[in-house]
């Protein structure tokens, strides 16, 4: 189940015509061992691809090989050689959110 957050970010992130697609890919979204990819997962997925369809379609395919790639994308930025937290997505996204 998609979370309310993100189908609110979905609203606001995608045009009208990409939003179906983009809810769509949510909702089927898995893992490697084939099981649904949790709440804190769709929130990177949709974050990281900052409103572009192609891109979301990137991380739902990352995500069944090592979700933990969708989760850096979409909650660290590197800073030197180092990534640093900048989101918990264990958390609903803001409405005010627009990265």
């Amino acid at each position: 189940m998609i979370p309310e957050d993100v189908k609110h970010f979905v609203a606001r992130r995608f045009t009208d015509s990409e939003q179906e697609e983009a809810l769509a890919l949510l909702g089927a979204a898995t893992i490697h061992d084939g099981s649904a990819a949790d709440e804190r997962l769709l929130r990177c997925a949709v974050v990281a691809s900052g409103g572009s369809i192609k891109r979301l379609r990137m991380q739902i395919k990352t995500l069944k090989h090592d979700f933990r790639d969708v989760i850096v994308e979409g909650e660290y930025i590197p800073i030197g050689l180092e990534l640093v937290r900048i989101r918990n997505l264990s958390e609903p996204i803001p409405d005010d959110n627009t990265d």
